[in-house]
């Protein structure tokens, strides 16, 4: 049922936006299939004319002829070596330099087709490859990575030649005349795009892992290391280098680098959750602490390891690719490819997840397993319940005290009908993997709990806990809480700016705190640029324009000068747009960003008026 749901999504989604790989060069060999045709045809007209007109032949001589040069096109003609075609072709002189264009571009149009073709294969047969194994799938996504960037840069280059020749050519053609704006138009856009692609495959995107953490070494903590090395040692693996507690809401393992506090910790890191720690008994918890260290005997992380630095470069890759003009159609096709191999990944994850369950279950057992995974759930969708109503409130929080709301709230939560809908849908949280629903990972465990014992297992009182082992867990909780409660205000603080019309002094004094005046001068006295939240004005304009009348927006250069072309609605057809001469400013680049900053909080702010009206 799942996967017929979500087929047809993924077919509109990935598979059919890559085929947009395929309309350039189709386009191109058909088209010029068809000068070629219309070459011949003109030619062959003007031959029969001259043959009609041609007092001096015989009626056998004149159908001998018209039989020849209809058997033979003339396009045959100039891109033949035949002898006897010889004097065909001089008679056709400069013309057949436009037919061995036709040629050249068809040749090179079915090339981008063959291409594309064998992309697809390799592709395929990659992600084929990465359902088998996880070692094949690491292969797999190498091969694909390596073989895929180098085929979509001559992608990239062989359409931007194409695309250019057929800026000429179609103009040509069927107006009989062309563009040499546009021809340059597209040989800017293809170059610009050739370049994307290059310095995309070279660069090297950042890799760190930051983590907001403290580091508990054993000293903090002796109880809880030695648990977690006993259970190491039942296991048969190795323990972790490092400990980290944090207030998220999951718990982790990784041999990622990890950066905490502006420290690199290298080697195995596990991390826990000090508010959930407070949720669990010891045996809950270290049901969970079993099933990351069953990650480290199953080889989850190493494997996480050597995939991951790949598969944030093919992330920044892709990005560059969407942003990258005439690179958007390879974007869709690797997209696709990234949308499959993610199927792999999927596949793959889900399956090392209920490995490590069933690895904890037995070093623990199936019905900590199962509680645990209740109460992790149940706390994190209850969070995001607070969080999500706290930052949707249309007003400024005295203090948004997330901490004391969960942790107040949740007693009378675990006995709504909300957390049954949160469980139903719960997927752990976690950095690297894709959990399976709750039911599928109780089921493996051979547990089964209903509603009725779910909320049994919230509500019950904790009578030990892992965070009494902790020498100052109460410190580190409250420290952490306190920065993320901060960026929490602050993020809400800035949505509110962008949510007001505004329509009250305070409510104007808040928008301009995050979206003051700004006024950016010309290079020439007496020109300026001025914009608050509202409007934007110039000195060359008669009046200012309300970011309420601006329909579009777009940047053009017109006489080596960079331009900010406004269309305004609520005027004359003659009088709807205005242009900003940005080179007139000593800082155009930075009064552009200010232009784009406050007409982006126009619109999030009609929008926001808009679903507020509708709900």
């Amino acid at each position: 049922m799942a996967s017929s749901r979500k087929s047809p999504g993924f077919v509109s989604s990935y598979v059919l936006p890559a085929l947009l790989l395929f309309a350039l060069p189709l386009f191109g060999f058909w088209f010029s299939g068809h000068a070629s045709d219309r070459f011949d045809a003109q030619v062959l007209e003007v031959v029969e004319k001259q043959i009609g007109r041609d007092t001096e032949m015989t009626a056998a001589d004149r159908q001998e002829a018209l039989s020849f040069y209809r058997a033979v096109p003339a396009s045959a003609a100039c891109l033949s070596d035949r002898e006897e075609l010889t004097g065909y072709r001089d008679n056709l002189g400069e013309a057949c330099s436009d037919v061995k264009q036709f040629g050249w571009a068809h040749t090179a149009a079915w090339i981008l087709l063959a291409l594309g073709l064998a992309s697809t294969v390799v592709a395929l047969l990659c992600v084929l490859a990465a359902f088998i194994s996880r070692p094949f799938q690491y292969g797999g996504f190498l091969v694909g990575w390596h073989v895929l960037r180098i085929t979509s840069a001559l992608q990239v280059l062989g359409q931007g030649a194409l695309l250019v020749w057929l800026s000429y050519w179609v103009t040509a053609l069927w107006l009989e005349r062309y563009s040499p704006k546009l021809i340059l138009l597209m040989a800017i856009a293809a170059g610009l795009a050739v370049i994307v692609v290059v310095m995309a495959i070279f660069r090297r995107p950042p890799t760190d892992f930051d983590v907001e953490a403290e580091e508990v070494p054993e000293a903090r903590a002796p109880e809880l290391w030695a648990c977690v090395r006993r259970l190491c040692e039942r296991l048969q693996t190795s323990p972790p280098d490092h400990i980290l507690a944090g207030i998220d809401t999951n718990f982790f393992v990784t041999e990622h680098e990890v950066r905490v506090g502006g420290r690199m910790l290298s080697g195995r890191t596990l991390f826990v959750s000090v508010s959930l720690l407070r949720l669990l008994e010891r045996s809950e918890a270290e049901a969970v602490l079993a099933h990351e260290m069953g990650h480290l005997l199953g080889g989850d992380t190493g494997h996480s390891k050597r995939l991951a630095p790949m598969l944030s470069h093919f992330g920044h890759y892709l990005q560059a690719l969407y942003e990258g003009g005439l690179t958007r159609p390879v974007f869709y096709f690797m997209q696709a490819y990234r949308g499959l191999f993610e199927l792999s990944l999927g596949r793959s994850r889900r399956a090392s997840e209920l490995a490590a369950d069933r690895l904890a279950a037995g070093v623990t057992s199936g019905q900590d397993i199962a509680r645990s995974l209740v109460k992790v759930g149940a706390y994190a969708g209850f969070r995001d319940r607070v969080e999500a109503k706290l930052f949707a409130q249309d007003e400024q929080h005295q203090s948004v005290a997330i901490a004391r709301r969960v942790a107040h709230g949740f007693s009378e939560y675990a006995q709504s009908e909300a957390v049954h809908d949160d469980l139903q849908r719960a997927v752990t949280p976690h950095p690297f993997d894709s959990h399976p629903p709750l039911a599928a990972r109780m089921q493996n465990v051979g547990v089964q709990l209903k509603p009725a014992d779910m909320a049994q297992v919230l509500l019950e009182p904790v009578t030990s806990s892992w965070v009494e082992a902790f020498v100052d867990a109460e410190a580190i909780e409250a420290r952490l809480w306190g920065v993320y409660e901060e960026r929490f205000a602050q993020a809400h603080d800035l949505a509110l700016a962008c949510r007001y019309e505004p329509s009250t002094d305070a409510e104007r004094q808040h928008v301009e705190k995050h979206f003051p005046p700004l006024t950016f001068e010309g290079k020439e006295a007496g020109f300026e640029v001025r914009m608050d939240y509202a409007q934007v004005s110039c000195t060359d304009w008669e009046q200012p324009v309300p970011f309420e009348r601006v329909a579009s927006a777009a940047t053009a250069d017109r006489m080596f000068k960079k331009y900010l072309d406004l269309k305004v609605t609520g005027e004359s057809r003659f009088k709807n747009g205005r242009s900003l001469c940005l080179s007139k400013l000593k800082d155009p680049d930075a009064a552009l960003a200010a232009f784009e900053r406050f007409l982006g909080r126009h619109r999030f702010m009609k929008a926001h008026r808009s679903d507020s009206q509708a709900a």
